[in-house]
C-alpha cells in the first residue's frame, strides 16, 4: 500500500473523528440490494457513502492537498509507531476472544491493552489533525463538523434499531 493511501486514510479518520469504515463500496461486498441489508450493513454503507460525499464536498485544492501531504509525511514515523501497536493489540484481542478456552480475564486484559494503544494513536491523530485544521478554510471545517454530527446520528439510529427493531 502506498504512503499516499495510508495518509489519506489517516487524514479521513482524524478529520472524521475516528469513524471506522472498512474498504467497502456500494455494489461490492454489500451487494446490490442495500435496502434489504441489515442495520449494521446499512450503517457501514451509509458511513462510507457520507465519507465519499465529504471528500468531494470539501473541495480540497491542490495546494491544500500538498500541504496536508507534507504534514502527514512529517509525522510518518510517529504515525507508524502509534498504529503498529493498535494492529498488534487488536489481533491479540481477537485471538483471546476466539481462543478455544477463552476466559474473561484474558479478554479484558487484551481489551485494556488495545484501549491504551488506541489512546496513544488518538493523541498522535489529534496532533496531526490540529496541523491539518490550519490548512482548511472555515467552510471546510464546518463541513467536517456537519459530517461528524451526521455520523453520530447514524450510529445512534443504528443502536436504537438494535434495541427496538420495529
Amino acid at each position: 500500500m502506498k504512503f499516499g493511501t495510508i495518509g489519506v486514510c489517516l487524514l479521513a479518520t482524524a478529520l472524521a473523528g475516528g469513524v471506522g469504515v472498512s474498504g467497502l463500496a456500494a455494489g461490492g461486498p454489500l451487494g446490490d440490494d442495500v435496502h434489504a441489508a441489515g442495520p449494521l450493513r446499512m450503517l457501514v454503507s451509509g458511513q462510507f457513502g457520507r465519507l465519499l460525499t465529504l471528500r468531494s464536498e470539501l473541495g480540497i485544492t491542490t495546494e491544500q492537498r500538498e500541504q496536508i501531504r507534507g504534514i502527514v509525511k512529517s509525522h510518518r514515523q510517529e504515525i507508524a509507531a502509534a498504529l503498529k501497536p493498535v494492529a498488534d493489540k487488536r489481533r491479540a484481542l481477537r485471538d483471546a476472544t476466539l481462543a478455544e478456552d477463552a476466559n474473561q480475564a484474558a479478554i479484558r486484559a487484551a481489551a485494556d491493552e488495545l484501549g491504551k494503544a488506541i489512546g496513544d494513536a488518538a493523541v498522535v491523530g489529534s496532533k496531526v489533525k490540529a496541523e491539518v485544521r490550519d490548512v482548511l478554510t472555515p467552510e471546510q471545517r464546518e463541513k467536517i463538523v456537519e459530517f461528524r454530527q451526521q455520523s453520530e446520528t447514524a450510529v445512534d439510529k443504528f443502536l436504537d434499531k438494535l434495541v427496538d427493531p420495529t
